[in-house]
């Protein structure tokens, strides 16, 4: 019980560390409901009678690594899923939850290209509760004691580990084809095994020394999967493109990110003008350049100057002023460094549509 704890924890965790740059991140984002039908046998012996399972799946994307999946299952036990003479007088015999984490094996491993495979694997582990049915006055061979047996009702905690094997279709792949094996533990021990593999809940029997262990249970099933649409307009997550990218960093900083490259500004100085000093920077930069300090020191020492900086009008309004605050304090400390007065200092922010990331040196 503590290994598979481990490996559950293990494969969250894992998961989990996969870069999540993908939008679609909303709570109704990536959901999922699924429908599923097939068969549950006993391991410990594949002749022995077995029935029908059916659920249904409520699964919500994490990241396209991970995801979280809570299924609904019940178990059947009529005529045409068990061929034994005793049969249960219920139809549904069983009823269980389970809260699985699914990991997509292709996307963890070939990463995720922005919309899912033709095929995929995803392996699946989970915890869950079973509630059984039973008459409350048959015994283990369905046969009517008059009440003398004890409570038929039974609750177990189980484990299950499994495969899914998907098959994604549709224009925008919003449709899942699933083939999903799947073994399920039983944490706890039966005394009475021969009443619960005769069930379906499959008990391994020693019968040399009248040892049971635990109950182990194969299932296989088939499935259909509708993904709903998200907030991007697909059916799952989507790659950020630079574009969706220059959307939110333009309001925290001057310019996209796809103009990261610093590169001159230009900016006309009529000719004839003398004693400016035109000092550029970077995007988003309030550090002097080389160029920028051989400028800087042109200017004679004995220069009494004033300055005047700026900063370009993409962004935010408040972050450019003190951008601009900031280019004019590092000029001002270097140019105070080589011993020429600094008379006056003027931090502008944006000034106008055609502003730039500049400050200016007016010698007086």
């Amino acid at each position: 019980m503590k290994k598979i704890t481990l490996i559950l924890v293990a494969m969250f965790g894992m998961a989990t560390m996969v870069s999540a740059q993908y939008n679609g991140h909303k709570f109704f984002d990536n959901w999922s409901i699924g429908v599923e039908g097939g068969v549950s046998t006993n391991l410990h012996d594949w002749n022995t009678p077995n029935g029908g399972v059916a659920g249904i799946n409520f699964t919500k994307g994490i990241t396209p690594v991970l995801s979280l999946e809570f299924q609904l299952q019940a178990g059947f036990n009529d005529d045409k899923n068990w061929n034994w003479a005793n049969k249960s007088a219920n139809v549904v015999d069983n009823a269980s939850f389970y809260a699985n984490t699914k990991i997509n094996l292709m996307n963890w491993f070939g990463g995720y290209k922005g919309t899912p495979r033709l095929f995929e694997i995803q392996a699946r582990g989970g915890i869950g509760y079973t509630r059984f049915f039973w008459p409350h006055n048959e015994d283990r061979f369905g046969v009517i004691d008059g009440g003398t047996s004890s409570s038929n009702d039974l609750n177990r905690c189980n484990f299950k580990l499994g495969l899914d094997f998907d098959f994604n279709l549709g224009k925008q792949k919003e449709w899942t084809i699933s083939l999903r094996p799947a073994v399920i533990l039983k944490t706890s021990r039966d005394n009475d095994p021969t009443r619960w593999s005769r069930r379906g809940v499959a008990v391994v029997c020693d019968k040399g020394n009248g040892t049971y262990a635990d109950n182990c249970l194969g299932q296989i099933t088939a499935g259909v999967t509708y993904h709903f649409k998200t907030s991007n307009g697909t059916h799952h997550f989507a790659v950020v493109q630079p574009t969706e990218v220059t959307k939110v960093v333009e309001k925290v900083v001057e310019k996209p990110v796809e103009k990261v490259v610093e590169k001159v500004v230009e900016k006309v100085v009529e000719k004839g003008v003398a004693g400016i000093t035109v000092v550029e920077f970077g995007q988003n930069k309030d550090k002097l350049t080389d160029t920028a300090k051989a400028k800087l020191n042109a200017i004679s020492k004995d220069a009494i100057v004033c300055i005047d900086g700026y900063a370009s009008p993409e962004g935010n309004k408040a972050y450019n002023q003190k951008l601009s605050q900031r280019r004019c304090d590092v000029v001002k400390a270097y140019l105070q460094g080589r011993g020429v007065k600094v008379a006056d200092v003027n931090a502008h922010g944006v000034a106008g549509p055609e502003s730039q990331r500049v400050v200016y040196v007016t010698v007086k």
